[in-house]
């Protein structure tokens, strides 16, 4: 467990392995090369099994993993004083991108596994950013019935995500999560690596402040190409909208125009400091 952070989140934690590749988004997958590496280097069980090579380079092939129950990794979130400056600003709570390595809602993964992890994060005094391909899986886990305290605290503590490379992928994996953000979630889309221009639904948009976009493009040896105007089509309709737009980084360049070095986040959904 650690602190490893982006512009977009504080610290991740990874108390799951394993994914599969779900479309053309995967290609150059980050999670797989650095659990394929990590392993090599110094065996990290957490990744045993769950990559194989393939044509010169590692691939998630389905395999799922789990810390042993009394790991010292689930105690983690609740143990971490967080950010010394969170990305939510001084005195805001910590934002925690929860399976980072891993795909939490991946097809088979057992619902008690996800259980412990989202308890884990409501428990904690930090912000859990759930985010997957497999959304129709997240939006039959939160869609379960619960007691409603539970949702209100979980509400407060959880911000869930879906990624879409593609305009298809966008509206595939859109529909399970508009019941969620009708219901009071904060929902967001993870436009990455964006390989084709995407334009967001009406009934996505209409959420405001209560969704977020983040958009990224593809990194490392052989990343597609991003337009920059693609990205700008993204950043105008947030901004039309009032939904916040996050340019994380551009596809094979180090360097974001001007124009687009927009970094905004959600104002809702926030736990109580």
């Amino acid at each position: 467990m650690g602190t490893r952070s982006s512009g977009w989140w504080d610290g991740t934690w990874n108390p799951v392995g394993g994914c599969l590749a779900a479309s053309p988004g995967c290609r150059h997958c980050y999670a797989a090369k650095l659990a394929a590496t990590q392993h090599t280097a110094r065996r990290v069980p957490l990744y045993d099994g769950v990559t194989e090579w393939r044509r010169g380079r590692p691939i998630f092939n389905g395999e799922m993993s789990v810390l042993p129950a009394h790991h010292q990794g689930w105690t983690w979130p609740l143990t971490w004083r967080g950010a010394k400056h969170p990305v939510l600003g001084d005195g805001e709570p910590s934002l925690i991108f929860v399976g980072d390595m891993a795909d939490l809602f991946l097809e088979g993964r057992p619902w008690s596994h996800i259980d412990q992890v989202t308890a884990t994060v409501a428990a904690s005094h930090h912000l859990g950013l759930l985010l997957t391909k497999r959304a129709d899986r997240l939006g039959e886990y939160f869609s379960t019935p619960r007691h409603e305290a539970t949702i209100r605290r979980w509400q407060r503590r959880m911000w869930l995500g879906f990624s879409a490379e593609r305009q298809r992928e966008f509206d595939e994996r859109w529909p399970p999560m508009r019941e969620l953000a009708a219901s009071g979630w904060t929902v967001y889309s993870a436009v990455a690596p964006m390989i084709t221009p995407v334009r967001l639904p009406a009934d996505f948009l209409e959420n405001g402040e209560r969704t977020w976009v983040i958009c990224s493009g593809e990194q490392g040896p052989g990343a597609r190409p991003m337009d920059p105007d693609w990205a700008r089509a993204l950043r105008d309709q947030c901004a039309e909208a009032g939904v916040p737009f996050f340019l994380n980084q551009m596809a094979g360049r180090k360097d974001i125009p001007l124009d687009l070095f927009v970094r905004q986040f959600p104002s809702g959904g926030r736990p109580p400091r």
